[in-house]
């Protein structure tokens, strides 16, 4: 599986056009880290959840459990 990856965030369009870099599922969102050379990844919904839900708890955010349902109830991006 081809990891996608580039410097300037992906248009709406150009993310769905990619898998997850994750799991290989259809990319809707991107997700961008400081140690993988800043380059923005497309990732599915499913991995955005997860890596929403890990970066939370990493920070020991005690609104986690909130913050993640608000963030599950969100519009879908276009």
């Amino acid at each position: 599986m081809k990891r996608h990856g580039r410097k300037r965030p992906y248009t709406t369009i150009g993310v769905r056009r990619l898998s997850c870099a994750r799991c290989g599922q259809p990319a809707t969102c991107q997700w961008q880290v400081c140690a993988d050379g800043n380059l923005y990844r497309p990732i599915c919904p499913r991995c955005d959840l997860l890596l929403n839900r890990l970066v939370l708890q990493t920070m020991r955010d005690p609104e986690t459990v909130a913050k993640m349902q608000r963030y599950q109830q969100r519009p879908a991006p276009l």
